[in-house]
Order: C-alpha cells, then structure tokens, then sequence
C-alpha cells in the first residue's frame, strides 16, 4: 500500500471519529459482532487520520472478502 501525505486531523476531528467508530461498534455487537484485530487496526487508522473515510470502507470491504474467501476455501 503506498504511504500519501495527509494532513494532520485536530484532536476534535479524532474524538468525533472514534464516537462513530464506538456506536458502530456497539451496534454491531448488538448484532452478534465478534471482535477482529484486522478490523480493529483498520479502525484505529481512521481514528489516527492515517486513512480517509473512503479508505476506511475500502479496506474493511477487502478484509471481509478476505475472511468470505478463507471460509469457503475451508469448507470445499
């Protein structure tokens, strides 16, 4: 994955991104969510700024189809 310059987002902008990330979270695991390290760490970078909105979804759409593919990879 190649490294973009991004400017720093103010600690404001982190807090808000965390509350979304926590209340997605909680209404994930309402639903029977089980924790992932691999989206967790996805999360965290948005937290940090690392990574865009757009960039968020991306990933965790190729972490989930990742996971789709090692499923039914075991059951064939």
């Amino acid at each position: 994955m190649k490294q973009i310059d991004r400017p720093t987002i103010s600690e404001a902008e982190s807090a808000r991104r965390r509350r979304a990330i926590d209340e997605a979270r909680a209404a994930n695991m309402r639903q029977g969510y089980v924790h992932d390290p691999v989206l967790e760490a996805i999360n965290e970078r948005f937290v940090r700024g690392d990574i865009t909105l757009d960039e968020l979804h991306e990933e965790i759409a190729e972490a989930v189809a990742a996971d789709v593919r090692r499923i039914r990879e075991a059951r064939a």
